[in-house]
């Protein structure tokens, strides 16, 4: 029984002594589980890193956008009001509106001013609100 104490002793010495590398997106934990008494048995678990976090928008960088770039960001508006020469295009959340009026600016219909407003208990300034408005970016 000493003999037997000492090897796994010397063992887990010895695994304790390894490098271990990480692969890039990836983090590794070591399994911890009491019931096993053998130090060969200890493993590894590979967790994939979080999705990247998508950039901010600038409230004021959605001035000058086209409805193409708009749908692009949020998707297809809630409510759209055409009232030539311009158009009115809603987008909702569970705290807060997001209303964009385009009129004609080189040629395309173009942002030409945004209100955000709040719907929830919880005020939420106009950056929150557009970037919790905004669609997941696509999976690929």
């Amino acid at each position: 029984m000493p003999r037997r104490l000492i090897v796994v002793a010397l063992c887990a010495a010895l695994s304790a002594c390894v490098a271990q590398t990480n692969r890039p997106g990836t983090t590794e934990t070591p399994v911890d589980d009491q019931s096993m008494s053998e130090p060969q048995q200890l493993g590894t678990v590979v967790t994939p890193s979080p999705p990247p976090q998508q950039a901010a928008i600038d409230p004021a960088s959605l001035v000058g956008m086209t409805g193409e770039r708009v749908t692009a960001l949020f998707g297809t508006p809630v409510f759209v009001r055409r009232d030539p020469p311009g158009e009115f295009w809603r987008y909702r959340g569970q705290t807060c509106v997001l209303e964009l009026f385009f009129y004609l600016q080189g040629g395309a219909q173009r942002v030409d001013h945004l209100e955000t407003r709040n719907t929830g208990s919880k005020p939420e300034d106009r950056a929150n609100c557009i970037a919790k408005l905004r669609k997941p970016p696509a999976e690929g």
